[in-house]
């Protein structure tokens, strides 16, 4: 009797370890039909044989049955585990409500010894598409007479002269200013308050057959120094990366015709870049994903490196260094000509690189895309499948998005089907000026003015992918 209860106890494992990854497999819907037809039988027949097996008197069925539920239970249990990472990381990394969360700062001079108790009467502020909600926050909490200010350099230098007591600056802008402007000096200021602005962007959960994905990478200091639409049609199997270098200039979205270069577009709020291409390009974009420079470092070096392959070889002028512009005095990587294996930090370096070619940002926006296209390779080989929860956990931290799940899942199933997709690359040129208006400088500086020809090709092969049918 206690052999047979040890085995029926057995058999309750095995169905309810079965249960439970039928139902993750079945919610996680990423795989094609006849796949996941085909599974469902094979395990079903195991164990079914196992449950038979074990009810049979033969001493060598028994020993069958039991080794059989032994692999199912085994099975379940793995599938159940890859199946609830997968799932896990699937509803947290893709919803199609975006949270954004904006830090600002109340700053004084550092020589007045302000505290918070001490905010009160005129705070001035630098207007951008996102600080009302800040304002309203501050004048409840606050005996404040919130004045605005055109000129942001001039807003802070009016802080280190102590012509005005307290600005309200977001942290985005803070530290642009900080890196763009060598006259200001942070050591002059102090932060006496910070204030978070939760905002949710949402984003329609119908899928659509053709979409556009705006893709940002900022860095540590808040600049954007990747900008690229990914145009996808899941009709004719067809993905087309459009990259826009960091310095185009164009008008700012929402700013009532004010103009910079994209790096600086965060300072004017988190969706500026998005909006700003948008308009620029006379696109619907759908869907966004912002990536940071620290988790791509992370995510490369959990995938175990990349393989990238350059047309030249090539010393780059900035360091092996994460978070910091400071590169005098510190290594620097020799690139050779042809492919070669980039962990994580070497990885970031090539893709920050532009100072070591003639085309400048032309080429590091080609680089770019050989490094996304290499972390794809990386990620669809089997090498990948050891260190998949780690992955999993590595992606998670590497970008927010508001890709819905239903677009990601249905794009998975048809590469597991089979399919092949026709992967594509442009990028827009423009010509080099160091004349023209910075609307967060107020001032003239650097920037890349559009050649529309290639603007307007650009714009033409987007339309095209989008509306193949």
């Amino acid at each position: 009797m206690k052999k047979i209860s040890k085995l029926n106890i057995l058999s309750i494992i095995d169905i309810i370890t079965f249960i439970v990854m039928l139902y993750l497999l079945l919610n996680i819907n990423i795989l094609p039909t006849k796949y996941l037809i085909l599974i469902i039988v094979i395990i079903s027949i195991i164990n079914i044989l196992s449950i038979i097996f074990i009810n049979i008197k033969k001493k060598i069925f028994k020993i069958i049955g039991i080794i059989l539920i032994i692999v199912a239970i085994i099975i379940n249990i793995i599938g159940t585990y890859y199946l609830y990472y997968a799932n896990n990381f699937l509803d947290k990394s893709f919803s199609y409500n975006e949270k954004t969360v904006t830090t600002y700062y109340i700053v004084t001079n550092k020589s007045n010894n302000y505290t918070k108790k001490d905010i009160k009467g005129d705070i001035y502020y630098y207007d951008n598409n996102s600080i009302d909600k800040a304002l309203t926050k501050i004048k409840k909490e606050f005996d404040v007479n919130p004045k605005t200010y055109d000129d942001a350099p001039k807003m802070i230098g009016d802080i280190v002269n102590n012509e005005i007591d307290f600005i309200l600056i977001d942290k985005n802008s803070y530290n642009i200013l900080l890196t763009l402007d060598n006259t200001i000096n942070s050591n002059n200021f102090k932060i006496i308050y910070e204030l978070d602005i939760t905002s949710t962007n949402e984003t329609s959960e119908k899928t659509k057959d053709a979409f556009n994905i705006y893709i940002g990478g900022k860095d540590f200091a808040g600049l954007i120094d990747y900008n690229a639409i990914i145009t996808v049609n899941t009709k004719t199997h067809e993905i087309l990366m459009t990259s826009i270098p960091r310095d185009y200039y164009m008008e700012i979205a929402g700013t009532n015709g004010k103009k910079d270069s994209l790096s600086h577009m965060y300072a004017f709020g988190e969706d500026a870049n998005e909006l700003s291409l948008e308009k620029f390009f006379d696109i619907n974009i759908d869907y966004n994903i912002k990536v940071t420079t620290e988790s791509l470092v992370e995510l490369v070096d959990t995938i175990g490196g990349i393989t990238y392959c350059s047309d030249q070889a090539y010393t780059t002028t900035h360091a092996l260094i994460l978070n910091s512009y400071d590169d005098s005095g510190k290594e620097k990587l020799y690139v050779k000509k042809g492919c070669q294996h980039l962990n994580g930090i070497e990885t970031l370096t090539v893709a920050r690189e532009r100072n070591a070619f003639i085309g400048r940002d032309r080429v590091r926006q080609k680089n770019c895309q050989k490094i996304i296209l290499a972390i794809f390779d990386k990620l669809k080989s089997t090498d990948s499948f050891t260190n998949y929860k780690e992955i999993l956990d590595s992606l998670s931290n590497l970008y927010t998005t508001t890709i819905p799940k239903d677009v990601v899942t249905s794009i998975a199933k048809d590469t597991i089907d089979g399919i092949e997709w026709k992967f594509t690359t442009q990028s827009v040129d423009g010509t080099d000026s160091n004349n023209v208006f910075i609307a967060i400088l107020n001032d003239y500086d650097y920037a890349m003015i559009p050649d529309m020809n290639s603007v307007n090709q650009a714009k033409d092969k987007i339309n095209e992918v989008l509306n193949n049918k």
